[in-house]
């Protein structure tokens, strides 16, 4: 009776299977040289610390960005 009214094993098997996206919400920088290191605007490329995919510094930038837009808009939305 109630796997009919609850849509049974298929639907909770399908909603296990699903995976939600990474945020990529922490970059770590990375450098191909030790006299770099330290210096952001030197990275060669960064780092997801959740997933580990890697990105460019212009991919990192636009991630950033798009982060800090989510937070405002979720402050904004707090304050209405």
């Amino acid at each position: 009776m109630f796997g009919k009214l609850f849509g049974g094993k298929k639907q909770t098997a399908a909603v296990l299977t699903e995976t939600p996206e990474c945020p990529h919400a922490v970059l770590v920088a990375r450098w191909d040289s030790v006299q770099d290191m330290g210096k952001e605007d030197k990275a060669t490329h960064f780092m997801c610390e959740a997933c580990h995919q890697m990105f460019t510094p212009e991919e990192a930038v636009e991630l950033r960005q798009g982060i800090a837009d989510k937070l405002v808009g979720q402050e904004e939305s707090k304050k209405s």
